[in-house]
């Protein structure tokens, strides 16, 4: 298992400048989940990020899998950052940069329900071989990392960098190299871009990295 290093910061010098104020309207993530996520970022259904199972409408179901929203910068790594001890304490203490974090969209994705209880504390990663945890899902998972399918690596590199440039959350060291090569071997599709666009529309900010993807090779 490899060893944790130290987490550092990619500041505002070579990031492009993401502002707080951008969102005109931030929900929270209570009211993102239940009234705006599924009806309204995916309204004629869509395909889950880790396994590419395909939903067809907008209660995020379909006859064989049952879908959930799934934080790519997981909601710990926030708390830890926040010094939160849980998302209660921070929803009770009403921080308002926790509630902007938890309800982001651009860090929002839908994920097979069994793919999300298997990733549970695990960082991303890379696995060495090719044994997928479950039939029909290049996914695999080796003690506390994960390796989502080739099709997945660039939407999840580009939405931690956003989370970073954003609200200040720490990649590690020994994740950053990664991600830059996942962004670049598996740039923005269509759907990531239109996608893009639909957050626009709700949230009322884009990620830049989707838009240009070259960004992150500055860092």
């Amino acid at each position: 298992m490899r060893q944790v290093l130290q987490s550092f910061f990619l500041f505002a010098a070579i990031a492009p400048n993401i502002s707080l104020s951008e969102i005109s309207s931030v929900e929270n993530y209570d009211e993102i989940s239940q009234n705006i996520f599924w009806s309204d970022l995916y309204p004629g259904g869509g395909w889950s990020l880790y396994c590419g199972f395909r939903f067809e409408n907008a209660l995020g179901l379909n006859e064989e899998h049952l879908f959930v929203i799934e934080h790519i910068y997981r909601i710990s790594e926030m708390l830890k950052f926040l010094k939160c001890e849980s998302r209660r304490q921070c929803r009770l203490e009403k921080n308002e940069k926790f509630i902007r974090m938890e309800a982001d969209m651009q860090n929002l994705y839908p994920v097979w329900q069994d793919a999300s209880v298997a990733r549970r504390d695990a960082e991303y990663g890379s696995i060495e071989g090719e044994i997928w945890r479950f039939e029909n899902c290049d996914y695999e998972r080796d003690l506390k990392i994960i390796e989502p399918r080739p099709l997945a690596r660039g939407n999840i590199a580009r939405s931690i960098f956003y989370m970073n440039s954003k609200y200040g959350l720490p990649i590690d060291k020994s994740h950053f190299d990664l991600l830059k090569k996942w962004n670049m071997e598996d740039l923005p599709s269509k759907q990531e871009k239109s996608r893009n666009d639909r957050i626009e529309e709700i949230q009322g900010n884009r990620n830049p990295y989707i838009d240009n993807p070259d960004l992150i090779n500055s860092m």
